[in-house]
């Protein structure tokens, strides 16, 4: 069905944009406008049919997402638009320069929001943890995306927000490569990545746990890829920090999700649950956990995915802190993004929290 609708709308895009072109330029600029369209959308949806079975370089990964991003924003523009022109009647020449403006307008919104996507904003909370005394700086960042969009640069973007937090310890929840895995297969890449992620300054560590575009916890590249970035990986286990215990709960989309009540904890301390998806927020709250850090939606990365993935996921487990009883949680939008190489209406963002007691 969506690829479908994806094909239906790439040829409605190439119909509506070649008349538009030929009312106002002529029958020439009609062919070339319509064939360039066609084309677009044609190579987009045998991209979408691909699957996991990518084609193409990192280049051309990341055009086909500019390109996926335009057909989305010119297609909405569009069709309100013609609605707007069969409303008030407007000309046909008058039509065809708002369906200009409307493709203009498009590509002006994917430029922004790939800027945009590049920058990164910081997030603040101050948790109360208990009556023990507990000072502490979290540096939480999640769904970092490694791959044809996300590289050293913005790595590196990552690492100086974290170390400007001057964090105690450093924690990842979820998703640390991309949906294809393909970058697990670039040396050169990882090498580079993995250098700027050593740059993290922090007193206990960095943590991370799996997600579910990540592939399996016995990964050879990315458990070495891990080593080299100086991140421990926790698979389903808790390991006693100074402040608190630190549970690392893997996501099942690619590993077997043990039960919670299968490995020991440490309760003598607050217990801070890592998790890359909201979902397993009330089994954390089950479990007594003080604190749930997750990932995992993107705040809908760009609208008006936002309002779907909101109302997906309801709104307590959409985006923010949120209390469930005793337990506060943090979800995060992600440091990165996927898919399409933008944000609209959201923010690549590094979380710092201030644990208190």
């Amino acid at each position: 069905m969506f690829l479908f609708l994806h094909a239906a709308s790439a040829a409605f895009l190439a119909f509506e944009n070649g008349r538009a072109a030929g009312c106002l330029l002529g029958a020439g600029a009609q062919w070339i406008v319509t064939v360039l369209f066609a084309a677009a959308g044609a190579v987009t949806v045998a991209y979408s049919l691909a699957g996991k079975r990518r084609f193409g370089g990192q280049r051309f990964q990341r055009s086909i997402g500019f390109v996926l991003c335009f057909i989305i924003y010119d297609l909405m523009l569009l069709v309100a638009w013609l609605a707007c022109a069969a409303l008030f009647q407007l000309s046909a020449r008058a039509e065809s320069a708002g369906t200009a403006c409307a493709a203009l307008i498009a590509a002006a919104v994917v430029a922004a929001g790939y800027r945009y996507a590049r920058s990164i904003r910081r997030a603040s909370y101050s948790i109360r943890l208990g009556e023990g005394g507990v000072r502490c700086r979290i540096a939480f960042i999640s769904d970092v995306h490694l791959g044809a969009f996300v590289r050293e640069a913005h790595v590196r973007r990552i690492v100086a927000q974290i170390n400007a937090i001057e964090p105690d310890v450093v924690l990842i929840g979820g998703d640390i490569v991309d949906t294809d895995n393909q970058i697990l297969g670039d040396a050169a890449a990882l090498d580079a990545i993995a250098g700027a992620l050593c740059g993290i300054h922090s007193r206990e560590g960095v943590f991370a746990v799996l997600g579910n575009h990540d592939p399996s916890a016995d990964s050879e590249p990315l458990r070495a890829f891990l080593e080299k970035s100086h991140i421990r990986l926790l698979d389903d286990e808790s390991v006693r920090l100074s402040n608190f215990t630190l549970v690392g709960r893997t996501n099942g989309a690619s590993n077997d999700r043990a039960p919670a009540e299968s490995f020991a904890i440490d309760r003598s301390a607050p217990v801070v649950v890592l998790d890359h998806d909201p979902c397993g927020i009330p089994e954390a709250a089950e479990m007594g956990a003080s604190l749930v850090l997750c990932g995992h939606t993107h705040k809908g990365q760009f609208f008006p995915a936002t309002i779907f993935t909101r109302w997906a996921n309801g709104r307590r487990f959409f985006y923010g802190r949120e209390s469930f009883g005793r337990t506060e949680a943090v979800i995060s939008s992600g440091a990165g993004f996927f898919q399409l190489p933008v944000r609209i209406g959201t923010d690549s963002e590094v979380v710092k929290i201030r644990l208190e007691g």
